[in-house]
This record gives structure tokens, sequence and C-alpha cells, in this order.
């Protein structure tokens, strides 16, 4: 049976359809492109400055990548500090192994006993273990190296080992 000829209204109703199905698709594409903004600035740095404008618009900022497989800790050494009682110095060498920019991660540092058990847990944030002039830059460098010694408070705590990890919260 062949379809009938369109009404007029139908036509109408039709077209009011397929314009607010492209609206839409169009908002929820914006969406996307606003949620991945940081992913699309760093496959494609050249779409970065109308990003920028984007986020700008919205009142906020591209945020900075947080891959914490690709910042290694190269070295890390828990000495207790012999000038000064009860107080631990961590020191630690991390590494920015991806091709961009990155947030400063954070650190876990777990002091363990002998069985290497959890005796004394603690989170280290960027504002913790970096230098202001680190803070003040914002961002850990492409393929660069950071250094970061801190002193932590350790009464009471047998502890006999340590362990170090990066993440990002």
């Amino acid at each position: 049976v062949p379809d009938a000829p369109s009404s007029p209204g139908e036509r109408s109703a039709r077209t009011t359809f397929v314009v607010v199905a492209a609206i839409l698709a169009c908002v929820l594409a914006g969406q996307l492109v606003f949620h991945l903004r940081g992913r699309i600035a760093i496959s494609a740095p050249a779409l970065r400055p109308a990003l920028e404008v984007l986020s700008a618009a919205f009142g906020s900022e591209i945020p900075l990548p947080r891959q914490a497989a690709l910042v290694s800790i190269e070295s890390s050494d828990l000495q207790a500090d012999p000038e000064r009682n009860k107080l631990l110095v961590l020191q630690a060498a991390l590494r920015n192994r991806a091709a961009y920019a990155q947030a400063y991660p954070a650190l876990e540092l777990t002091l363990t006993d002998s069985r290497d058990k959890a005796v004394a847990r603690r989170v280290l944030l960027p504002e913790e273990y970096l230098s202001s002039a680190a803070l003040e830059e914002g961002a850990f460098a492409p393929n660069a190296d950071l250094e970061v010694r801190v002193w932590l408070e350790a009464q009471q705590i047998d502890a006999a080992g340590y362990r170090l990890y990066v993440f990002y919260p």
C-alpha cells in the first residue's frame, strides 16, 4: 500500500523533529568536546587555543593531564634526620616520562614493620613537597625530573621499611 501524501502538518512536525534532533546532537557534541578538552589538547595541540576560548567562556581552564603511569619514582630514600630528633627525611627523584606537561602527583608513603605490614600511611600533596617556585609553575614539565625532600615527624612509630607510590587523587 503506497504511503499517502504527507499533510502540511505532518511535514511541519517532521521538520521540527529533525531541527530539534540536530540541535540536541550539536549540544551533545559540545558537551563531549568540553568534557574531553584536556585529552583533545594533548592529541591535537593546534586546537588548544580554541579549547582555551571555549573553557574561558564557561569560566574554567583546560586541566593538566594526570597519568600516573607516566610518572616514575627513579629513586627514593627514607632516613632518620641526624640533626633533628624524631624526624625522618624522605628524598625521592620523580620523572615525568610524558611528552607533555602534567599535573604534579600526590605521593603515598607507607611505613612498614619487619613483616612488611603497614604501620603508618601518609599522603603528601604537591603543596607539601614542592618548592614555591615549582608550585607557581603549576605543571610537571615534559620529560623532566623533580627532586623531592620532605621532613616528617615520626614519633612512636616502629618502622622497618617503607613503600612510596605516585598517584592522582
